[in-house]
């Protein structure tokens, strides 16, 4: 599937994001509470149009940008559509338009060249599943090196009072960087190990925090690091739990076969592209939980 990344054709500087009262002066690289000279603002994402052979996304900036700070998929596959990473510019259903953090650069007369962006990922609610999970601080101990992972970047942010937009956001002091993986497939893979062998009667939905930390330096050669912020991916693990959920086409154990259909016109009622002579031919079966395409049905 083709990825097209496109601009919005409007700009406009936005007063809103700019503190006015934190320009008063250049900051160093240890006076920087809260985030304010060197600011990490948010997560956002670019309007997406998707067909069955092409994916457009818009380059977002501070006029179009869409604020987004969570998101759900499935740990094995959504959709049909097997889980490797996230977010995923193959697949439809994994946000292939990117996860974008806004970064703001509040000094007068200073630039900041971003370096890296520091991840830490933990799992709010862990410890309930420490009877099945060795797990310790927020994490299965089986990924603890993977729990931290750095994005090198190289992006540069103008300060405040510069008339430049050279990051094409909209305003000079504002950069919108790609988070590309944001959460890796080995990542994906060590929680899947960890996790999707639990029923879903203790496990329906794993909520992963990613904490972002950016780090710059000025034109002076003070180093910056900005505020934390933190983006939530829920991982959802219903496959097996006797009912067909939004996502799935089938489910193993649930009474009844979803995937068996009639015959009509050469075609299965429940999947026009199946050809077929008798109902026969369109009875499939619902690949159970622990499969990589599970909870969908097999012809």
């Amino acid at each position: 599937m083709r990825i097209t990344r496109w601009k919005p054709a409007g700009r406009t500087a936005l007063a809103a994001l700019i503190g006015l009262g934190l320009a008063a002066a250049p900051a160093r690289g240890d006076n920087n509470p809260n985030g304010m000279a060197f600011r990490a603002v948010g997560w956002f994402k670019g309007k997406a149009e998707i067909s069955a052979s092409d994916i457009k996304c818009e380059i977002p900036n501070v006029t179009s940008a869409i604020f987004e700070g969570a998101f759900a998929m499935g740990i094995w596959n959504t959709y049909g559509v097997q889980t490797l990473m996230f977010p995923d510019t193959s697949n439809p259903f994994a946000n292939p338009c990117g996860v974008w953090i806004q970064l703001q650069n509040n000094m007068v007369n200073q630039a900041v060249v971003i370096d890296r962006i520091e991840l830490k990922f933990r799992i709010p609610g862990a410890r309930r599943f420490r009877p099945f999970v060795n797990t310790a601080r927020k994490f299965p101990v089986a990924c603890r090196e993977v729990r931290r992972d750095t994005l090198f970047i190289g992006a540069r942010i103008n300060p405040i009072n510069s008339t430049e937009d050279t990051a094409s956001s909209g305003v000079p002091n504002v950069a919108f960087i790609e988070m590309l993986p944001f959460v890796s497939n080995q990542l994906i893979q060590c929680l899947r190990a960890q996790y999707a062998p639990l029923p879903t009667t203790l496990f329906a939905s794993l909520p992963l925090v990613v904490q972002a930390t950016a780090f710059g330096t000025s034109d002076s050669g003070d180093s910056f690091r900005s505020n934390s912020i933190a983006y939530t991916l829920n991982l959802r693990h219903t496959c097996g739990n006797g009912r067909v959920d939004d996502g799935e086409s089938c489910d193993a154990s649930a009474p009844g076969n979803a995937c068996a259909g009639t015959c009509t016109g050469n075609k299965c009622s429940q999947n026009a592209a199946l050809s077929c002579a008798t109902d026969a031919d369109c009875v499939g079966g619902c690949l159970p939980p622990g499969s990589t395409a599970e909870c969908t049905c097999l012809y």
